[in-house]
């Protein structure tokens, strides 16, 4: 199993990616734009894309929809700042794992990883 973490500030999500990668033992590969996401996502299909808010070439659920058509197999997960009324409406049909709040935790990290687990 993979992951990828889609995002322009890996430092600021460093305690998340920390915790998602101590609870799942897998190391999380840092994508700092969506053709970068889609590029390891053909070449390695990941068990997990995690995709921030911000890119500078995707928005999150255009990046959802592009990886699904690559590896429908991947799961994804959304950092957004989207209610969570709003997220489910937008997302639904994606399939997508979970969404995260804006500034996600190392506690979210876990919650994430539990969730992958149970899949």
């Amino acid at each position: 199993m993979s992951i990828v973490l889609a995002t322009t500030r890996p430092d600021e999500l460093a305690a998340f990616s920390k915790a998602l990668a101590d609870k799942t033992g897998q190391d999380v590969d840092v994508a700092s734009s969506g053709a970068a996401t889609l590029e390891r996502v053909s070449a390695k299909s990941p068990a997990l894309v995690v995709i921030d808010e911000n890119l500078p070439d995707h928005k999150p659920l255009d990046l959802v929809r592009e990886i699904l058509m690559v590896s429908a197999m991947t799961l994804t997960a959304v950092v957004t700042s989207m209610s969570e009324e709003d997220f489910h409406e937008a997302a639904e049909g994606y399939g997508v794992l979970m969404a995260l709040p804006a500034n996600p935790a190392a506690q979210d990290g876990t919650e994430l990883a539990n969730r992958l687990s149970g899949v």
